[in-house]
């Protein structure tokens, strides 16, 4: 990406920024609620992407593109403020939090394609 593209980049980010601005408080209420509806469900872990998914249609349907784009946008917040604390908190680095992710979702990949 050259100089002239990143720009064009840049300031179609701060113009699709201000556009959804009005809808941050309503996306930051139903991100609470999703966090609400499905943290705390390490039981029933294989049900979790379902609720998630079921959420973001629900959004989609009833409120329309731009609230679904405000509502990834704030999910996207929250993971990266989650991530970073996990970080402090466990005296790592982010990258180093994200990486463990990673490994352990490569791992349970390798783990499924061997069950037969």
């Amino acid at each position: 990406m050259d100089k002239r593209e990143r720009q064009q980049m840049i300031a179609e980010v701060q113009a699709e920024r201000e556009r959804l601005l009005p809808l941050r408080e309503e996306a930051t209420r139903t991100t609470i609620e999703l966090l609400r509806t499905s943290t705390g469900r390490s039981a029933e872990s294989d049900l979790v992407p379902y609720l998630n998914l079921a959420y973001l249609l629900g959004v989609k349907r009833a409120r329309g593109e731009d609230d679904l784009v405000a509502f990834a946008l704030s999910l996207a917040n929250w993971a990266v403020v989650a991530v970073d604390e996990v970080a402090r908190y466990s005296g790592r680095t982010a990258e180093q939090v994200i990486d463990q992710y990673e490994t352990e979702i490569m791992a349970a990949r390798e783990a499924a394609d061997e069950t037969p």
